[in-house]
């Protein structure tokens, strides 16, 4: 009798996920980039994972994003192994040798002298197949074209780039990703101090959201991107120094379906000149 109880209220796990990801998902602000969101989202699995086995190998298979930082690096491979559905990848505030424990991802033998985790971003490529999601925060080994270059080879389905504080970062190796990852629809270069953007050749027709704040982006270089970037929702220009009223303008003409744009702290672009964006982009929801 006790064994028919039990089949009785037994549930596959595909019903399981179903409830789970009905319960941790706020479609209220669903915004996966938001960092309370994932936070949150973070603890409702952790405790639900604590229930029994089977709720921890569900759980597991929902976690979608993980956090790479000096203390997670020695345990990279099994976390790979526990979360097999990972589609984002944060990697924050690390300038150490992240050589030796990437290396423990697949079989490649790394060149420990060398500044370039090639082989690193070939092995978590091969762990991580449909990455879409990549997030560099102040790390210090993206300052060359090559990098740039793996990260463009190892990861083709990237739909979101963050490489805010990164310093140096070439803008030919952003140009490089942008025309390799056709799908990136959104781009990240805030705090990006000596990035030099004059001259980047790209094409970004499903760019969506694209972040310059505080970078020394120039009026040919937002001319280019009006241009190359006709689909754009969200712009931010946030401490811009070097861009004109002028440009800005032709942005918001060019760029059909803006809805919000970011020009605190422009000291080339005036107040009066917002009226004139509204009634040249009916799509402008925001401006600040």
């Amino acid at each position: 009798m006790v064994e028919a109880a039990e089949d009785d209220f037994y549930l596959p796990d595909e019903c399981w996920e179903h409830a789970f990801k009905f319960f941790i998902i706020d479609k209220d602000n669903n915004n996966d980039n938001n960092y309370y969101n994932q936070f949150y989202r973070y603890l409702k699995l952790e405790s639900l994972s604590l229930v029994s086995r089977q709720f921890l190998s569900i759980t597991n298979r929902l976690r979608l994003s993980i956090r790479i930082n000096g203390r997670t690096l020695p345990f990279l491979p099994r976390l790979f192994q526990r979360f097999t559905n990972l589609t984002s990848l944060e990697l924050r505030n690390y300038c150490g040798d992240i050589h030796k424990y990437l290396d423990q991802l697949s079989g490649f033998s790394l060149n420990y002298e060398s500044t370039i985790p090639a082989n690193g971003l070939q092995a978590i490529s091969q762990n991580i197949s449909n990455l879409t999601s990549l997030k560099c925060y102040s790390v210090d080994f993206l300052n060359n074209n090559t990098n740039m270059f793996h990260i463009a080879h190892c990861f083709p389905n990237l739909q979101m780039l963050d490489l805010s504080c990164c310093f140096n970062v070439p803008a030919e190796g952003i140009g490089h990703v942008l025309n390799t990852c056709c799908n990136i629809r959104h781009l990240n270069l805030k705090l990006c101090c000596g990035v030099k953007l004059h001259g980047m050749n790209f094409k970004a027709p499903k760019l969506e959201v694209l972040n310059l704040s505080y970078t020394i982006v120039d009026d040919e270089t937002l001319y280019m991107i009006s241009k190359s970037c006709r689909q754009l929702l969200q712009l931010y220009l946030r401490h811009c120094y070097c861009v004109t009223e002028k440009v800005v303008k032709h942005v918001v003409e060019n760029c059909t379906q803006l809805r919000e744009i970011d020009l605190r702290a422009c000291t080339g672009v005036h107040a009066h000149v917002v009226e004139s964006m509204v009634s040249s982009r009916p799509s402008l929801r925001k401006i600040v």
